[in-house]
């Protein structure tokens, strides 16, 4: 059980909570982004000042571990998760500014299901960062986070044939292509977050 490698001080956990629920904060403002489809500058702004936020929690716990001398779990487990969580909010911060870039004339088909599949992954890799103490519950949400990025597979296709079919206008295919690309990618980023998490509980329940 966790119980037995839990820190005495829980500062790590506590910053891993903090950095998923942010990322899962950026993926909301990216869905309702896709959702609304205007005032770009504003949501590309306000996920890029979460990414930042992002980028500030993993500096501390980079530094929390250079200065510790006994870490809860193997210090690389937790730079691995801290990293693999930071890697997916830094995806959706570049589909964010991408979206603000290009401005396309019209919505970009499939895009709200794809994030609405991303607010799912990371609202269950928070829960699941904040119950590691309970294996169980967290060995069957991690199932979902990958179950969902199969799902975000086939919808990605789906996206790619609706676009490729329907999308006259040669320039605006070729950004609504790359948008959805790099969405797919951040549900990847999410399965991967997934696999790190389920390693570290393999290894120390």
């Amino acid at each position: 059980m966790f119980k037995k490698f839990l820190p005495k001080q829980n500062n790590f956990f506590e910053l891993l909570i903090e950095l998923t629920a942010s990322v899962n904060e950026a993926a909301k403002l990216l869905d309702e982004m896709m959702d609304v489809h205007r005032n770009f500058p504003e949501y590309s702004s306000k996920i890029h000042f979460i990414e930042n936020r992002c980028d500030d929690i993993s500096h501390k716990i980079i530094n929390a571990l250079n200065d510790t001398f006994i870490t809860p779990i193997d210090r690389e487990d937790i730079f691995a998760l801290a990293n693999s969580l930071d890697d997916i909010v830094d995806t959706i911060d570049t589909i964010a500014s991408r979206m603000n870039m290009y401005k396309m004339k019209t919505n970009l088909q499939f895009a709200p299901q794809l994030t609405d599949i991303l607010i799912l992954q990371t609202g269950l890799l928070n829960d699941v960062i904040k119950n590691l103490q309970h294996p169980k519950q967290t060995t069957e949400k991690i199932v979902q986070v990958k179950t969902l990025e199969t799902e975000g597979d086939v919808v990605f296709k789906n996206a790619l044939l609706n676009l490729f079919e329907n999308e006259d206008d040669f320039k605006e295919l070729i950004k609504k292509k790359e948008i959805l690309e790099i969405i797919e990618r951040a549900i990847d980023k999410c399965q991967n977050a997934a696999t790190v998490t389920e390693g570290i509980l393999i290894k120390n329940m």
